[in-house]
């Protein structure tokens, strides 16, 4: 099971928390969620959105595709989007679809 929640918290950010295998669920409402992220910004002046992805055990290619969605549409709104607290497998999903960190994952290969 997964969830794709979109937080309000007033004049200081909007949050997107991701938990469990995203994308695996066919309730996951990846459209619905950037047009809410995108009203919300819109309505608070916003220019930032955090996605949390603490939770996250696992992401489909689902996942990934609402991520680049979400960029893009922060692109074209004018509003940053951020990744946070990035859980093992949700740091290397997005590394291995394109985006890169200062720091790198760690092998998950022992020597």
């Amino acid at each position: 099971m997964s969830t794709v929640q979109v937080v309000d918290r007033g004049a200081r950010e909007i949050v997107v928390f991701l938990s469990g295998d995203v994308g695996s669920d066919p309730a996951d409402e990846f459209g619905a969620a950037v047009e809410e992220v995108d009203r919300l910004e819109q309505l608070n002046a916003l220019d930032h959105v955090v996605v949390d992805m603490h939770r996250v055990t696992g992401m489909t290619d689902a996942a990934i595709g609402f991520l680049r969605e979400l960029s893009s549409r922060g692109r074209r709104s004018g509003f940053e989007v951020s990744f946070a607290a990035l859980s093992g497998p949700a740091h290397r999903a997005v590394e291995a679809n394109g985006w890169s960190f200062v720091e790198h994952s760690p092998d998950t290969e022992r020597a």
